[in-house]
This record gives structure tokens, sequence and C-alpha cells, in this order.
């Protein structure tokens, strides 16, 4: 999915958001916005740990293929 994707659609969410006026909207855009920021958080300490860990090349593009990697 790539940290380019979260940000994008944390965008799209935010200029709804701010376009809504009923109170109950306004709170379950925003909170789709913090669930969306946890996620990207959640994806890049992966790509962290993937990073720092010791795995061979086969493997590695094998999670790219699968998209687990950028």
């Amino acid at each position: 999915m790539g940290v380019d994707s979260y940000e994008h659609i944390d965008t799209m969410l935010k200029s709804v958001q701010e376009d809504v006026t009923d109170p109950e909207l306004r709170f379950k855009l925003r909170t789709a916005r913090q669930l969306c920021g946890m996620m990207k958080e959640h994806y890049v300490a992966g790509q962290k740990a993937i990073e720092r860990a010791d795995i061979d090349e086969k493997t590695l593009e094998s999670l790219r293929e699968l998209g687990y990697l950028d």
C-alpha cells in the first residue's frame, strides 16, 4: 500500500470532514482519519522491522511481489 496511500486517504477524508456540518458524520470522519493514522504507523513500523531483519533476497522479492514491501 505505501505511506503515500495512507496520506492520500487522510487528505480525502479531511476534505470531506471540512465540508460536513452534521456533528455525527464529522465524528465518524475524524475517527476514520485517526484509524488511518494508526494503520500508517503500523505499516511504517512493519517496514522498519523487515528492513532490520536478516532476510534473504529471494524472500524479500517475494514480499515485494505480495505488496508487503515498497
